[in-house]
């Protein structure tokens, strides 16, 4: 009798352990770059791009809009979902921090462009920014 309780205890215990690391453990896309003591940071989900498309989109017409765009370089890497402080249906998600505080951010699939690109222009001030 006690083996049996045993056996299913570890069992159950087993179980557990083997769930709740596949549940937390997700691979998450990150675009970043740290322009001018700025860390922008966009999470997604690396099996479905589409969803960060106009996000994507953005970063890449604000990136264009400055004077000199060669300053600003993207850098893409992963990380596991357990190393961000957003769940996965917040994602596509833009993260920007100033001098490592957060100041603004965006998530979800129904984000306009150009409102991620107005967010962009309003929350980073780059001394090279055309609109400046």
């Amino acid at each position: 009798m006690l083996k049996s309780f045993m056996t299913i205890l570890i069992a159950g215990l087993l179980a557990c352990t083997l769930s709740s690391c596949e549940a937390n453990d997700e691979t998450i896309k990150l675009i970043s770059a740290e322009p001018s003591g700025y860390k922008i940071n966009l999470y997604s989900h690396p099996d479905d791009q589409e969803q960060a498309n106009d996000y994507m989109s953005a970063l890449l017409n604000w990136k264009t809009a400055q004077e000199d765009d060669r300053f600003l370089s993207f850098k893409e890497s992963t990380l596991s979902s357990d190393d961000i402080n957003i769940s996965a249906d917040q994602l596509p998600a833009l993260v920007i921090y100033k001098d490592g505080e957060l100041v603004q951010s965006i998530s979800g699939n129904n984000s306009d462009p150009s409102e991620i690109k107005s967010t962009l222009d309003n929350t980073v001030a780059l001394s090279n920014n055309k609109n400046s």
